[in-house]
């Protein structure tokens, strides 16, 4: 059985319907979904088989259909993240919340009870469940799934799991409910209760406590889509930033299986650019384009292939910001890259590499490479005369 785990993050949940999209479209399908927070809610909709409704509530419906709060208020706190250097303020907050003074929530309950069918997620077929904690001077973690929630009632157990600790706070059934997120933001543990060994875990965080969360799982086969840039505050229901985070999502989870190439842009996956080809490309670098790096970087070495492979390369790599383990194409892809981005070209967008490389091509010349007063440059200037180099180089031996 295949399951999906959906990570809690308020407002960067709007990736998450992205992520999924592009599962979608790659053929999977879920026989369990279970989430945290945002990725209760996520969830519900994804059982419900009604991925163009939530889209459309991430897309179309402001912050004034989630929360009662004043615009001043939502401008002051929708960048908000629960992270350590925010914390005096979400104390803050979570003490106002515990006081009933929070953010009140009721257009959100009502939202949920508009466009949640009930009926449609009991008779799925699917394994659905989520996490919440209760308050008793402790927080005690309450799993629930569908089958042990009392008919009609759904919707109100599900804002018990997305209780944020700045909202206004209701009992329910005499319970003070919180965010799942006090227990297990992952909630791995309620898919792998019911049997299930594969498993798919959409991210809104790249965090080490998250990394540690999941290491835990050995035995269990997990694939893991994780956001390739921040996605914002926890409350930020603004429409066009949702609509950033869902093809972004849509994007990550499609190079996450390879779909797509690329380092931090996206290109449709040409298999002319494999790691045979970039290796022979930049193996292929004549002799005067390594004295000409040796030069950038400073070097003495003697120009042979050997220094290009063992020495170049890695620091090639190094400045360009690769990590270590870095393949030739990933190189190859990141030279080009960073033209895209001196140029502030658009990351969020997909490309065609080949019409990429032929641009970048015919805009570069001999002029592009001046090794006058290198020893002035600072990182930036470098970074460019090196991929100059390189670029100048490929496009002669094309």
């Amino acid at each position: 059985m295949k399951g999906l785990v959906l990570e809690g993050g308020g407002a960067k949940g709007s990736y998450q319907i992205g992520a999924y999209k592009a599962l979608r479209d790659l053929g999977m399908e879920f026989q369990g979904v279970c989430g945290t927070s945002i990725g209760a809610l996520n969830g519900a909709y994804i059982v419900q088989d009604d991925i163009d409704v939530i889209e459309e509530i991430w897309t179309k419906y402001d912050y004034t259909s989630f929360m009662n709060i004043e615009e001043k208020l939502y401008e002051q706190y929708k960048d908000l993240d629960f992270t350590p250097k925010n914390i005096n303020h979400v104390i803050k907050l979570i003490n106002k919340a515990i006081k009933n003074e929070g953010i009140d929530i009721s257009p959100l309950k009502k939202l949920l009870k508009e466009t949640l069918d009930e009926d449609k997620i009991r008779n799925s077929n699917k394994d659905f469940a989520f996490l919440a904690v209760s308050w008793n001077k402790k927080f005690n973690p309450h799993p629930m799934y569908i089958e042990d929630i009392e008919k009609g009632r759904l919707v109100e157990y599900l804002i018990t799991s997305a209780n944020l600790p700045i909202f206004k706070i209701d009992k329910l059934d005499d319970t003070i409910y919180l965010d799942g997120m006090f227990s297990e933001n992952i909630p791995v543990s309620l898919l792998e209760e019911k049997g299930y060994k594969d498993l798919v875990v959409i991210r809104l965080l790249d965090d080490f406590l998250g990394k540690m969360s999941l290491n835990k799982y050995k035995d269990l086969n997990i694939k893991t889509i994780v956001p390739s840039e921040s996605l914002g505050g926890c409350l930020n229901k603004d429409s066009e930033h949702a609509k950033k985070n869902i093809k972004l999502g849509y994007l990550d989870t499609m190079k996450s299986y390879k779909r797509y190439e690329g380092v931090d842009y996206y290109f449709e996956a040409d298999y002319k650019f494999d790691e045979d080809y970039c290796f022979n490309k930049i193996k292929s670098l004549n002799e005067e384009t390594i004295k000409i790096i040796l030069e950038i970087f400073n070097l003495k070495n003697d120009a042979t292939l050997r220094t290009l492979l063992e020495i170049i390369v890695p620091k090639c790599g190094e400045i360009l910001g690769l990590k270590p383990e870095f393949t030739y194409k990933d190189l190859f892809y990141k030279i080009y890259e960073r033209k895209l981005q001196e140029n502030k070209l658009n990351r969020i967008v997909l490309y065609d590499f080949n019409k990429v490389v032929e641009l970048i091509h015919k805009n570069i010349n001999n002029s592009n490479v001046n090794l006058s007063n290198i020893k002035g440059f600072k990182k930036d200037k470098i970074i460019t005369l090196l991929t100059n180099t390189l670029i100048l180089d490929f496009k002669n031996n094309m």
